[in-house]
């Protein structure tokens, strides 16, 4: 079994209010598709990629409406924590 780290304050990091404003989404689904992304980004062949990444069947697993997750995705982007479909922090924060 792979693993990634999880940081302890994750679930209650600000960056989420942020997030979440900027696609006017709750805080819980911002988490669930970063949730998502992480274990995507984990799993994939060149670690921390996220650029084969579904956001259709995640909106349908986490029953929410067509374009939640893409939505959700762009905010990440214009924060900051995907760029070039990667996870930006990838590699610092989850070291070999």
């Amino acid at each position: 079994m792979k693993w990634f780290r999880w940081y302890h304050g994750t679930v209650d990091d600000r960056k989420w209010l942020v997030v979440s404003r900027y696609c006017g989404q709750s805080r819980a689904v911002v988490l669930a598709v970063w949730c998502a992304l992480l274990e995507f980004a984990s799993q994939a062949e060149e670690r921390g990629s996220i650029a084969a990444f579904d956001c259709e069947s995640l909106d349908a697993l986490l029953g929410v409406e067509d374009g939640v997750c893409a939505a959700v995705m762009q905010a990440f982007v214009r924060k900051g924590l995907v760029s070039n479909g990667r996870l930006t922090a990838w590699e610092r924060r989850q070291p070999r």
